[in-house]
């Protein structure tokens, strides 16, 4: 999107100048907690590291998670935002230097593609349909292991030449999925199986 759409939703949302995107429901199954982990571990060796923005709806254990970030000392670092418009999303995502999905299950993983079709490097599980999601775009790293997630958010927020390379192929990839293929591809499925 060009710069004058999204500034007025950078500043309606008070979004600061780069950030790392979260997009989902807080809960469990999304490992939010470990994303805390991950990014306090980057913040020990990037200290100036963009914030971290957590946009979506609380979900079940929010609390406990709300609670998390401000034990681990992330204070301003960590924003939350929560019930963003529907039509402010592609801002967001735009927006953003890095999205990050560390979910331990997704049903299919919209967040990655979007911010695909955006601009936006992914950085996702290894897990569930995610990797199939995102392909060779991006960074996967294990929901479990911190450490590998913060890896590669730091590449994600450093590589230069990597993200140009990734922001191209991304743009590529979202391209591919469109609702005519899916059609396409769920009609062939249902012809298979009554054959």
């Amino acid at each position: 999107l060009p710069p004058a759409a999204l500034e007025p939703v950078r500043q309606r949302l008070d979004l600061p100048p780069a950030y790392i995107l979260f997009v989902g429901t807080f809960e469990p199954r999304k490992n939010v907690s470990g994303l805390l982990d991950a990014y306090r571990l980057l913040l020990a060796d990037l200290p100036d590291a963009p914030p971290l923005v957590l946009a979506g709806p609380r979900g079940w254990l929010f609390d406990e998670t709300f609670a998390k970030a401000a034990r681990l000392g992330l204070g301003e670092r960590v924003l939350w935002r929560e019930n963003i418009p529907q039509a402010d999303l592609p801002a967001l995502y735009n927006l953003a230097a890095v999205l990050v999905l560390p979910s331990y299950y997704e049903g299919f993983g919209f967040p990655p593609l979007e911010a695909m079709a955006c601009g936006t490097i992914p950085v996702v599980s290894d897990r569930s349909s995610l990797p199939e999601v995102v392909g060779p775009v991006g960074l996967q790293a294990a929901p479990d292991d911190p450490a590998a997630l913060a890896a590669a958010l730091w590449r994600a927020l450093t590589d230069a030449p990597w993200r140009a390379q990734m922001r191209r192929a991304g743009l590529e990839r979202a391209a591919a999925f469109t609702w005519a293929r899916t059609a396409r591809t769920a009609l062939s499925v249902y012809r298979a199986a009554l054959n």
